[in-house]
Parts: structure tokens; C-alpha cells; sequence
């Protein structure tokens, strides 16, 4: 049996809001994507470093979560971008969210935090969404 490829999702929103509200606080950052919930990595790294040029990348804050997605895409079929580059928050501890890479099925994101702190990742469906919770 041929088995055929894993279909690509293509990332077409991204948001963080503050929750108060919740015990304990926390900020969120969301991946929307459409298709297929793309396979996620997730780590803390010492510098953002663009896919691809393998250069370090500017980014607000003083730790970084580095977010991988594939297969996935931040563009249509056309080329053109379905996601922003780059989106600066004032959140408590969420400072910026800079794409590091849109390359060969694989979109990567770096998060910019004032300080590192327990993450909780969820995934949603109905849009395919990952859920990136920094805890307070």
C-alpha cells in the first residue's frame, strides 16, 4: 500500500490576549491553522535563529520559546503571507511573536517572554488551533 503525504496545514492567525481572570493567571498565544492539526515542538532556547539563513533573529524579551509546526505553511499558493511576521504585545509576560522560518512544510515562531515560566500546551479543533499558556 502507497500511503500518500500528510496533508499541509497553513497557519492563517495568530493572537495573545492576558487572562486575569483565571487561577492562576496566564498569557495565551494561539497558532490557527486550516487543515490538519500540524505536529508541534516546543522549546526554551538561548536565541531565536531564523530557518533557513541560520542567523539570529531580533526579538523583545529575556527568554524565548522556540515553536516548530509541520508540515505546515505561513503562505497560499500564491506566496503570499496568510500569517504576520512579527506582532508585539504588552502583555505581562508575552513581549513579541517573530516567525523564524516559513520553509520546505515547516513554519517556526519565536516567543518573546519578560521571563521563563511554565508553559501549558493545548490543541483545539474546529479550527486547528494550538494553545500556548504561560503561566504566572
Amino acid at each position: 500500500m502507497i500511503s500518500s503525504p500528510p496533508m499541509t496545514s497553513t497557519l492563517v492567525a495568530l493572537r495573545a490576549a492576558y487572562h486575569p481572570e483565571a487561577t492562576p493567571k496566564y498569557d495565551r498565544v494561539v497558532f490557527e491553522f486550516t487543515g490538519p492539526m500540524p505536529l508541534i515542538q516546543i522549546e526554551y532556547v538561548n536565541e531565536l535563529i531564523g530557518d533557513g539563513s541560520g542567523l539570529p533573529m531580533p526579538i523583545a524579551g529575556n527568554a524565548i520559546i522556540h515553536v516548530w509546526f509541520t508540515p505546515a505553511q505561513a503562505h497560499n499558493g500564491d506566496g503570499n503571507t496568510t500569517a504576520p511576521d512579527e506582532v508585539t504585545y504588552n502583555l505581562p509576560n508575552v513581549k513579541e511573536v517573530v516567525r523564524a522560518g516559513d520553509f520546505e512544510g515547516v513554519v517556526s515562531y519565536g516567543i518573546g517572554l519578560d521571563h521563563k515560566a511554565e508553559l501549558r500546551i493545548i490543541t483545539l479543533a474546529s479550527p486547528s488551533r494550538v494553545v500556548i499558556d504561560v503561566i504566572h
